[in-house]
């Protein structure tokens, strides 16, 4: 798909802010993209929302011990949330050309650890983008990343 300007702006901005950089930058840009095609707004947020969460969640299951007591309520939690992303990516693919929902299908919605972790990758970079909607609406000048 090609990426007008002003996404591929976003892009280099988020790129610019994220930590180690955006990990799926091409797919933040397609869905970026598609939302301000279709003038969705909404989802894009939601996306960016549940991105984060989702990102959250990985990143406390990373931290936390196989012995904890919460840690397979946070599993499940993990499961959901990974779940609800997906969902709420599929509405935005709805009337995504075929290669694109080739594409999204082949390294989103597969059984697999490789699938899972890239949209792990893709929750990050939702993240990133949260965190600059978060400040913007603060009123900050730094980015709040995570």
């Amino acid at each position: 798909m090609h990426l007008s300007d002003d996404t591929l702006h976003v892009l280099d901005y988020l790129n610019g802010i994220a930590e180690e950089g955006l990990r799926k930058r091409n797919d933040l840009g397609t869905l970026l993209e598609l939302a301000a095609e279709r003038e969705d707004h909404e989802t894009m947020n939601a996306l960016a929302f549940h991105g984060r969460h989702l990102y959250g969640l990985y990143s406390s299951l990373r931290r936390a011990v196989r012995t904890d007591m919460g840690r397979e309520r946070l599993e499940q939690e993990f499961t959901t949330a990974a779940d609800t992303l997906r969902d709420r990516i599929a509405a935005l693919l709805l009337d995504a050309d075929e290669e694109i929902l080739t594409r999204f299908n082949e390294i989103y919605y597969t059984m697999s650890q490789g699938s899972l972790r890239n949209l792990v990758d893709l929750a990050h970079d939702l993240g990133v983008l949260k965190g600059v909607q978060n400040e913007s609406k603060r009123g900050g000048t730094e980015p709040e990343v995570g």
